[in-house]
């Protein structure tokens, strides 16, 4: 079975991996029966939320709820044209500062934060996006898995070990891009050439259908090819991952003449989120210093990023807690953009709190709010400011409203936890906390606060029964787990 010969490679790969990663073996699904035809989009799925789980649990996941709402609004323009039609897609951001994006199975697509402050243009972004939304919507992976078993699963190990390992070895990551290992990229080399050519094709009917400029892809693939013929030793990842040839371009180029030239301009969220993952980039003493001298040059050059220089200034001060100067520079944001943004009242609000003043923070954010209602970084700012002045039940239906709109968010569940726990609900406490395991995939963990919540008693008869409901689901799920890791030992 294919599950088997997994199974076995990865078994033998973590041989010669970090004790760590060794221990996670059993946490991979199933593939499914090797005589199918190639993998269900249901298993392709059911991996991919597997790995963005593991993933996330390991810490390699950027949960910066502003950038990642931009980035998946962003994507949305792109993913809801036709091309992009039926299916399911789910954009997150990897704490990377190397240039790349990768596409895992089941339409869950990773963008380094590197990536988003090297591209000059929205434009160049969504060329990225597009072409690994080219990769999803021409199953790739699931071709590769039908025409060559054993090879793709081999790719599919080095992926999933990729993530694995990631703890020991942060350098690891760049292996979830390759979808495999260099002896496998070798054998695969022709299809992965014509896969290539097919996502660019099909990138480039989605840019074109979204209103973007299409001249975005040559530009970004034109400047990595450049890139890596000067830096051969240190080229970007999207590169090695990605292999770009003057081939690729030239086809590129010659169905872009095609079309008419469009220009669109950038929007401000763009602006502003780069400047912050730039800010961020490094926060060591000396990084920090170094981001707030060449923001403090932008500035005094009055370049046509003015806004965001002083925003990614404001947030460079405000991490090097300098907290006069973060104000200093945020204002002077707030003076470039009349209409306001929730980024910039956001940080307001933050830099308050982390000044010691959660009274003011508050009266920001409420502010803040009253404007930009709609706003998810600025709600759960709200809790966070609620929860630090300790009024538990304040906080308490603020992150259930919250959740009622995002209930795969594990920071809100913590918080919910937090809030209630602050109240003496124990049970309800409890019940949170297990929510925010699940989706970490600590699933014993998780079973073991349910019980803790039917001990607390406390809850209704209709809570208590959906307590009971998701502790069956819960153990009956771990049990089929478990089953399955005895079977792949075999």
């Amino acid at each position: 079975m294919l599950s088997r010969c997994l199974a076995a490679l990865l078994a033998g790969a973590l041989s010669l991996a970090a004790p760590c990663a060794r221990a996670q073996v059993d946490n991979l699904p199933r593939l499914g029966d090797a005589s199918a035809d190639e993998m269900t989009p249901a298993t392709e799925r059911r991996i991919g939320e597997s790995i963005v789980r593991e993933m996330r649990r390991r810490g390699l996941v950027y949960d910066d709820v502003e950038i990642a709402d931009y980035l998946n609004r962003f994507a949305a323009t792109l993913t809801a044209t036709p091309p992009a039609a039926g299916y399911d897609f789910g954009f997150f951001l990897v704490r990377d500062g190397t240039l790349n994006a990768f596409a895992l199975p089941g339409g869950y697509i990773g963008v380094h934060t590197g990536l988003i402050v090297a591209a000059q243009s929205e434009s160049e972004l969504a060329s990225v996006l597009a072409h690994e939304i080219g990769h999803v919507t021409q199953r790739h992976l699931a071709r590769m898995l039908a025409r060559e078993r054993q090879t793709s699963v081999v790719m599919l190990a080095s992926l999933v070990l990729a993530v694995l390992a990631a703890r020991s070895n942060p350098q690891a990551i760049g292996g979830l891009a390759s979808l495999g290992s260099t002896v496998a990229q070798s054998q695969m080399l022709s299809f992965s050439r014509d896969a290539e050519r097919e996502a660019d094709r099909v990138g480039l009917d989605i840019l074109r259908q979204a209103g973007f400029d299409a001249n975005g892809m040559v530009a970004f693939f034109g400047r990595l090819q450049q890139a890596g013929r000067l830096y051969e030793s240190s080229a970007p990842e999207y590169l090695r991952t990605h292999p770009v040839t003057s081939e690729r371009i030239a086809d590129i180029q010659s169905r872009v003449g095609e079309t008419r030239y469009r220009q669109r301009s950038d929007s401000v969220d763009f602006r502003l989120a780069r400047a912050r993952l730039r800010a961020l980039s490094d926060t060591t003493v000396d990084g920090l210093r170094l981001t707030r001298a060449q923001f403090e040059r932008a500035v005094r050059e009055r370049t046509i990023d003015d806004a965001a220089n002083w925003f990614g200034l404001a947030t460079a001060a405000s991490a090097a807690r300098d907290w006069a100067g973060a104000r200093e520079a945020l204002a002077e944001a707030r003076r470039r953009l009349p209409g306001g943004h929730p980024f910039v009242e956001r940080l307001a609000a933050r830099i308050e709190l982390d000044a010691g003043d959660p009274a003011a923070a508050q009266a920001v954010v409420e502010a803040a709010l009253a404007r930009f209602p709609s706003s998810r970084a600025l709600t759960q700012m709200r809790a966070v400011v609620l929860l630090a002045r300790r009024n538990f039940a304040a906080a308490v239906p603020v992150l259930e409203d919250a959740l009622k709109l995002d209930r795969g968010d594990a920071g809100l569940w913590r918080m919910l936890s937090e809030a209630q726990g602050g109240l003496g609900q124990a049970a309800r406490a409890h019940r949170s906390a297990a929510e925010q395991y699940v989706l970490l995939g600590a699933t014993p963990a998780a079973i073991e606060q349910l019980q803790l919540a039917q001990r607390a008693g406390g809850l209704d008869f209709q809570t208590a029964s959906q307590v009971d409901a998701r502790l069956r689901q819960l153990e009956a799920q771990w049990r089929e787990e478990q089953r399955e890791r005895r079977e792949n030992r075999r």
